[in-house]
């Protein structure tokens, strides 16, 4: 049996390294426009609110193991920065700490839990909370206290990310299809775009952008490695020619379109507080 996600077995297991979480970030390297989600997501932002000030103040609640730093670094280093990088687990923060090396201006790193921010309250012009909600066992709880971590300036805004329930469903239906032991639940499933629709505007006052896109997958090492991410930290055992199959039918797509298709559809909500 499958061992449940709760945040216990994310800490213990899922994220005690960052083995797992590189091996989906890898993935996404195939991506159709040659652009990554990371780089969208900063060219949605407007620096240029917060020109009137000596540094802008940023709060990123689960940093993870900041690609979102690394892809932008050079944008991000014209830009005076006061920064604070939280996580849930120490291997997240030392990959954080080596990603944003190069990265100018005052730097924090601390533990934190995005449904236990308080010390944050009222401190910042910019939150990124990307990818991250759904990890909160309340996310009501996470999205006031978001909401909270903004300071007073009426430019501040909170930067959340999640992906649909059809972001890269092939790869999953697939697995199932090989092995009734194959998890379909996955971990964006209890805070996904369709949700985030419906919970969001409860807590902020909300613009939603999305990316449609496509990944063009030609290493079959890279989406095994994806696929085996969500299958070998929760114990899971899969009948003994699983990936023999897979690749099977990889290869099969490979032959007649030069690439293994996954599709993605992820949304990024620009929030700030209520007027």
């Amino acid at each position: 049996m499958a061992e449940e996600i709760t945040k216990k077995y994310l800490k213990e297991k899922q994220y005690s390294t960052t083995k797992y979480l590189e091996a989906r970030i890898k993935i996404h390297q195939f991506t159709k426009n040659k652009f990554s989600f990371h780089e969208w997501i900063f060219d949605n932002f407007d620096m240029s609110v917060f020109s009137n000030k000596d540094s802008i103040k940023i709060l990123d609640v689960g940093c993870g193991t900041g690609v979102f730093w690394k892809k932008n670094l050079n944008k991000l280093n014209d830009f005076k920065l006061d920064t604070v990088f939280t996580d849930y687990t120490e291997a997240m923060i030392a990959k954080e700490k080596e990603n944003t090396e190069g990265l100018k201006g005052k730097k924090v790193y601390e533990i934190a839990d995005v449904e236990n921010l308080e010390k944050y309250f009222g401190n910042f012009d910019i939150v990124m909370c990307h990818n991250v909600i759904y990890h909160a066992q309340n996310k009501d709880k996470a999205l006031d206290n978001l909401q909270r971590c903004l300071n007073d300036d009426p430019n501040s805004f909170c930067s959340i990310t999640t992906n649909s329930e059809r972001h890269m469903l092939n790869v999953y239906e697939i697995g199932r299809k090989l092995d009734e032991n194959f998890p379909t639940d996955r971990i964006i499933d209890s805070f996904t775009e369709e949700i985030g629709d419906k919970l969001i505007p409860n807590h902020f006052e909300m613009e939603k952008r999305v990316e449609e896109e496509e990944l063009q997958v030609t290493d079959w090492e890279i989406l095994k490695g994806f696929v085996a991410s969500g299958v070998e930290p929760r114990g899971i055992k899969l009948v003994d020619d699983f990936y023999e199959k897979y690749k099977e039918i990889f290869d099969k797509e490979m032959s007649t379109k030069g690439y293994f298709q996954i599709i993605k559809r992820s949304p990024l909500y620009i929030c700030k507080k209520k007027s």
